[in-house]
């Protein structure tokens, strides 16, 4: 189960997900310092590592995570938090990597 605090993220906020040389956009439904629930299509199998770039704002920084897919729900939609997609968990975060991650994930949402 999860153990890192999930930031949940409005829709429309995106990244692409690198699966061998094609690229696919993502939506992020929730991110953590551990993992990401993307939403999703792309044909991926539980247990393959892949790259996702991600926008981290506010430092406007783009960041280049390994990711493996630890589940995979591309027939129906999980719950209304977790429609289509897939569950990654990150893989050999670096330091500045992870620091960022965290700060992003910590950050309050901007009010409207």
């Amino acid at each position: 189960r999860r153990r890192a605090f999930r930031r949940k993220l409005p829709f429309g906020r995106g990244a692409v997900l690198v699966v061998g040389e094609r690229a696919h956009i993502v939506g992020i439904a929730d991110v953590s310092v551990t993992g990401a629930y993307l939403t999703t299509r792309a044909p991926v199998s539980a247990g393959e590592t892949h790259v996702l770039k991600v926008l981290i704002l506010p430092a406007r920084v783009e960041v280049a995570l390994r990711v493996e897919i630890v589940r995979v729900s591309l027939a129906d939609h999980e719950s209304s938090d977790h429609p289509r997609g897939v569950a990654v968990r990150f893989a050999d975060l670096d330091e500045t990597s992870r620091a960022l991650l965290a700060a992003f994930v910590a950050r309050e949402p901007r009010r409207r």
